[in-house]
């Protein structure tokens, strides 16, 4: 017994065989209270065109509240509302609005513990079994014992899995992604995965757990073609840093049991020959590397007694200079970009140019002074990181390096380029603040 038909069902197939088949197959009586139904006092009520025309009418207001619905719930997420049953892993829901995010400083102690493992340079399985030996909570059993939140299920040991879903996720970052998965009909309740070009994407969603810049290396240390971990789960040396300095592709570690040492060819090469060998061994690599970082560590030394001795330890004093010369250089770029940008008008005006050639040119210095804007709003607001005196301290306590690891390449290394000739760049990591402190010492004399 139903109220009426739509209680029963609202998908017309198969509302229809349940009424035409199955009734009558296991002789059932069934009753619909408002179209007056009754399938053993009244046989012939069921056998009218009143029922499958209803039937369709009600699959189709199904069909169209689902379409409403799910047209709604797109609107407020392109609008910035985060729309899910559960927060992130190391986020809670603002109490006063739902749909905003706020940082959970115990759960985001973990994803910061997940990130600097990698970043000290361990694979994915040593990262498991480092918080796996010192007990760390996973995030399902943090979720269900500190939260109360139920999961589908409560893990006791982490696994790379886990791990995955923690370093690859850009929520960590300030990102929102949202329409990753849609159920597949109003009447199939099954789920697909959406196109990343249909993600709905707010990249300053809400406050960042983890630099992107950090992130941004923890996709290039484990997530290259180039990071691939031995049977042990261990990550070779230079895994995720090497670089074709030409084809900008990793280079392939080849350290067949023949040869005394590993070498690195580019994986372009290897793998169709649409770039030349940029070949080099480990032995060269280990002694240009490490000359490289003890060389850049004894400038720091260098510098650090001066600047000591200019500021007085005032870190202050020194990111306001340093803040002062970064917004002048960025000032005279902005001038430089608006006087281009008057120039083509001019040409054009008087047709000395394109449009095509206009609009081209318009488009680039625009892009070059917004960009120039958000970077001198990005000064004025915080971003003083790489402004401080903190990166020399660091460098001052690592002294003189004797050996080369992982977490030594990381400490210190961006990226290492290999050329066709085998010669070898490296982007060394403080670069940018030790050119800041070199402009602080000119600007103070």
């Amino acid at each position: 017994m139903v109220k009426d038909l739509s209680r029963l069902g609202r998908n017309y197939l198969e509302v229809g065989n349940f009424i035409e088949n199955i009734i009558p197959r296991y002789n059932l009586r069934f009753i619909s209270i408002n179209e007056n139904v009754d399938s053993y006092l009244k046989p012939d009520s069921i056998k009218t065109l009143e029922i499958p025309f209803k039937n369709l009418m009600n699959e189709s207001y199904s069909k169209d509240s689902s379409n409403k619905i799910r047209t709604s719930l797109k609107a407020s997420k392109k609008s910035g509302n985060f729309i899910t049953n559960i927060a992130p892993f190391g986020y809670v829901k603002n109490k006063k609005d739902i749909h905003k995010l706020e940082i959970d400083k115990e759960a985001a102690e973990i994803v910061e513990k997940v990130f600097l493992y990698a970043l000290r340079g361990n694979s994915r399985n040593q990262i498991v079994d480092l918080l796996n030996e010192n007990h760390i909570i996973t995030p399902s059993m943090f979720l269900n014992v500190k939260r109360g939140v139920k999961t589908a299920t409560v893990a006791d040991k982490w696994t790379v899995r886990m791990i995955d879903s923690i370093l690859k996720n850009k929520t960590y970052i300030g990102y929102s992604l949202q329409n990753k998965i849609n159920r597949i009909s109003h009447k199939n309740h099954g789920k697909v995965n959406v196109p990343e070009e249909e993600w709905i994407v707010d990249e300053n969603h809400h406050k960042p757990i983890i630099k992107e810049e950090y992130f941004n290396q923890v996709q290039h240390l484990l997530y290259s073609g180039n990071s691939k971990s031995n049977k042990k789960g261990e990550l070779p040396i230079y895994s995720g840093f090497l670089k074709c300095r030409d084809c900008e592709n990793s280079l392939t570690r080849d350290s067949h049991k023949n040869r005394k040492e590993a070498e690195y060819y580019c994986s372009s090469y290897k793998r169709n020959k649409t770039c030349s060998k940029h070949f080099t061994k480990e032995s060269i690599l280990n002694e240009v590397v490490l000359k490289s970082i003890n060389n850049f560590i004894d400038m720091v030394s260098d510098i650090s007694d001066r600047i000591n001795s200019i500021y007085s330890e005032s870190n202050n004093e020194y990111m306001e200079n340093i803040k002062k010369i970064k917004i002048a250089e960025i000032e005279k770029e902005i001038n430089k970009y608006n006087k281009l940008l008057d120039e083509i008008i001019e040409d054009f005006k008087n047709d000395y140019i394109l449009k095509e050639d206009f609009d081209k040119y318009n488009k680039e210095y625009l892009y070059e002074l917004n960009r120039l804007r958000l970077e001198k709003d990005k000064l004025n607001i915080n971003e003083k990181d790489n402004l401080d005196l903190k990166w020399i301290k660091r460098i001052k306590e690592e002294g003189k390096i004797k050996e080369l690891n992982r977490n030594i390449l990381s400490s210190f290394i961006n990226t290492i380029y290999v050329n066709e000739d085998g010669s070898i760049e490296i982007v060394l990591k403080y670069a940018s603040q030790y050119e800041n402190a070199i402009k602080a010492l000119k600007y103070a004399k």
